[in-house]
């Protein structure tokens, strides 16, 4: 059987494909979301771009995706596109289609946390018969736990960027009533995603009354690494808010297995982990902060890790079930129209 894995975020859409869904991935590349109108004509030029899946025919494709995905129509949170899964496994050339959420995917990569690339930032006793969570700032904030069953691994599919932000210090607490300002509610998505760090940033300078020297979250993290300065800090306070998160997710649903740090952000910003209060955050808890001693947290460096776990996701049983096929035998020939503005990036975020 030939899969195709799809791993959709705000910017970028990221395509492997495997012989069987426990094969290794091959022809990984990586789309710009804005370069096509619709998610099918990405996959379309990824099937026609691939050296390395020429007259391939696709069994199943898995997309991981950046948005809620119960119901048939898929509204991506952070780009412009939308699908019906019905609609897309008809228009494709293959025979099953199942669609999940990013971090569902980030979270079946990560059944051995400590087997993996994972950087061991916080130690601990793990507890391997307990739930594991997955959270990661990119675009937005996603979250996910994973649970060990007796039938696999179970992921629990949450919205948990979308909590409130809640301040633990005066500065966070003034930055929180500013953002109040423009908005009735002030999610921690809001605050811990690279949009977020922009704020965070924003927000600072005008509070020293300075003009922004960068506008991009690339460039505020890459002058964070630099020097110290405004963008030092902004992304100091970005780590920080991430362990409120972390912390509230751990005692919430019992991840006594440890915690991972995924997405695009804080990976680019793990030289400044020790600079920041992310384990006196993350330890002092009052009456919980002894039983979090005992919690690991890794950080996901790999940034092919949401493609692994569309892999696996079409091998889980937990997954069977929605798993949508065709009810008839044809395949329909894909479309040969490909975008004009299409720009590739090989191995790229």
């Amino acid at each position: 059987m030939t899969i195709i894995a799809v791993d959709v975020g705000g910017t970028n859409v990221r395509f492997g494909i495997a012989e069987t869904d426990k094969g290794p991935l091959t022809g990984i590349k990586s789309l710009i979301c804005d370069d096509f109108p619709r998610i099918e004509d990405a996959i379309n030029a990824y099937l026609k771009t691939s050296t390395d899946t020429p007259s391939l025919e696709i069994d199943a494709i898995c997309i991981a995706v950046a948005a809620p995905v119960k119901g048939d129509n898929i509204d991506v949170t952070n780009n412009h596109w939308q699908f019906s899964k019905t609609a897309l496994l008809e228009y494709l050339p293959i025979t099953s289609l199942l669609v999940i959420n990013d971090f569902t995917a980030q979270a079946l990569a990560q059944t051995n946390p400590e087997a993996s690339s994972n950087q061991l930032i916080l130690e601990g006793a793990s507890r391997v018969d307990a739930p594991l969570l997955v959270i990661g700032a990119g675009t937005g904030l996603g979250v996910a736990t994973l649970i060990p069953t007796n039938n696999g691994y179970q992921v629990i599919e949450g919205e948990g960027g979308h909590v409130c932000f809640s301040p633990r210090d005066e500065l966070e607490g003034e930055l929180y009533a500013h953002l109040r300002k423009t908005r009735p509610y002030v999610s921690a998505e809001e605050v811990i995603s690279g949009p977020g760090l922009e704020r965070i940033y924003r927000f600072l300078c005008g509070r020293e009354g300075v003009n922004p020297s960068c506008w991009h979250a690339a460039h505020i993290g890459s002058a964070a690494l630099r020097e110290k300065g405004l963008e030092r800090q902004a992304a100091l306070m970005l780590i920080d808010a991430l362990a409120t998160v972390v912390v509230n997710n751990v005692l919430t649903m019992g991840c006594w297995r440890g915690a991972v740090i995924a997405g695009g952000v804080v990976p680019r910003l793990a030289r400044l982990i020790p600079e920041s209060r992310f384990k006196e955050r993350f330890l002092e808890v009052g009456v919980m902060s002894d039983a979090l001693e005992d919690v690991p947290v890794w950080l996901a460096t790999d940034t092919l890790v949401g493609l692994d776990g569309a892999r696996k996701a079409l091998a889980n049983p937990n997954l069977a079930s929605r798993v949508i096929a065709k009810t008839s035998s044809h395949r329909p020939e894909p479309a040969t129209e490909v975008h004009r503005s299409q720009r590739q990036q090989d191995h790229d975020d």
